[in-house]
C-alpha cells in the first residue's frame, strides 16, 4: 500500500545438489539475520517428458536437467523452515493449484501457517507444464476452472465452523477442517499471472497480484486491466499489492541484451526497483539464477548492504 515500505524475499534452493537441510537452514539464517521479509518454495511434483509444453524461463522452452535429481516439495520445505526461523515469512511461489486436491491443499496451508504462528503468503497459479498435470491424473484444459473452484474450497474449509460445497469437481457437506488458519480469514493470497482469466482470479480470490518476469513496461501496460478486473469485483485498484518476481544478479558489467531487469551493476539495480516502484510494484521475490548456496548467501548480503538501503 501507498506508504509502506518496499518488502523484499528471495527464492530458496529446492532443486538441485544444494537442495539440502543444510542449506536450507543456512539460507533461512542469512535471510532473518538481514531483514528480508519472506522465502519462496517453487512447486513441481513429477517431472515427465517435455513434448508439448514450453518452459517459460528458459530460451528453449525445456526445465533444466539439474531438477531431475533433487525436487524438494514446497509444504515440507517450508514447515521445516518454520521451525528453524521466527520473524520471516514463507511462501510458495507459486503452488500449481491446478494439480492437487485442494482440501488437502486447504488443511497443509492452515497447519503450516499455524506451525509458523501466521507467517504463510499462499502464492498459487494455474501451471504451464501440461505433461505434469495430466500424468497427476487431471485436465490441462481445465486448469483454470479446477484453481478457481480450489479457491471456492479453500476459502470455505477456512472459514469458522462446516463448510459446504457443490461445484463441478467437488462436493461435500457441512464439513469440519481443523485447525484453521492464524491469520484471518485466511493467508494472503498471491496469484500468478497476467492474462485476463488470471486477472480476473486475482480480483475475485486473491489479495496481491504476483507476476512473473514483467518490465516495467509491460506492468504499466498491465495495471489498467487489472483495474478493470478489480472494479468489477468492487474492488478498487488504488494501492493494490504488486509482488514483482524477477531474477536477482549481481555482476560488473552492465546487462546485457536479453537479461532480465534486475540483472547488471548495483546503480542499475537499484534504478531498475525504483522504476518498478514508481509503476505500483509494493514488493518483490528474486530468484538467484546460480541455485547454489554460496550464490545465494553472496546475493542476499549484497542486496542488504548495496541495494535496499539506497531504496528506503
Amino acid at each position: 500500500m501507498e506508504g509502506e515500505p518496499l518488502k523484499y524475499g528471495i527464492s530458496i534452493i529446492v532443486r538441485g545438489k544444494d537442495a539440502t537441510p543444510a542449506v536450507l537452514s543456512s539460507v533461512a539464517k542469512k535471510a532473518e539475520a538481514v531483514g528480508l521479509d519472506a522465502l519462496w518454495a517453487s512447486d513441481h511434483l513429477i517431472l515427465p517428458k517435455q513434448t508439448v509444453s514450453r518452459y517459460p524461463s528458459t530460451t528453449d522452452g525445456q526445465f533444466p536437467d539439474f531438477w531431475k535429481t533433487s525436487y524438494f516439495q514446497a509444504f515440507s520445505v517450508l514447515n521445516y523452515l518454520a521451525a528453524k526461523t521466527e520473524r520471516v515469512r514463507l511462501g510458495t511461489s507459486v503452488l500449481v493449484l491446478s494439480m492437487r486436491n485442494p482440501i488437502e491443499v486447504a488443511t497443509q496451508v492452515a497447519e503450516m501457517d499455524q506451525l509458523s504462528n501466521g507467517r504463510v503468503n499462499f502464492g498459487i497459479g494455474v501451471g504451464w507444464f501440461a505433461e505434469e498435470i495430466e500424468a497427476l491424473g487431471y485436465s490441462f484444459r481445465e486448469r483454470g476452472a479446477r484453481t478457481n473452484e480450489a479457491l471456492d474450497i479453500c476459502k470455505a474449509l477456512w472459514s469458522e465452523g462446516a463448510a459446504t460445497f457443490h461445484g463441478r469437481f467437488y462436493n461435500f457437506e457441512e464439513a469440519h477442517v481443523a485447525p484453521k488458519p492464524v491469520q484471518r480469514p485466511h493467508p494472503p493470497i498471491y496469484v500468478g499471472g497476467s492474462t485476463d482469466a488470471a486477472l480476473k482470479r486475482l480480483a475475485k480470490y486473491g489479495d496481491v497480484w504476483h507476476p512473473l518476469k514483467p518490465t516495467v513496461e509491460q506492468l504499466l501496460e498491465i495495471k489498467p486491466r487489472l483495474d478493470s478486473a478489480l472494479e468489477a469485483e468492487d474492488r478498487s485498484g488504488e494501492g493494490f499489492p504488486i509482488a514483482v518476481k524477477l531474477a536477482l544478479t549481481f555482476q560488473d558489467e552492465s546487462a546485457r541484451p536479453g537479461q532480465e531487469p534486475a540483472e547488471g551493476r548495483p546503480q542499475e539495480i537499484i534504478d531498475t526497483l525504483q522504476r518498478y516502484r514508481d509503476a505500483g510494484a509494493t514488493e518483490f521475490c528474486f530468484d538467484v539464477k546460480a541455485e547454489t548456496e554460496q550464490a545465494t548467501l553472496d546475493t542476499i548480503e549484497r542486496f542488504a548492504q548495496e541495494i535496499r538501503p539506497k531504496l528506503e
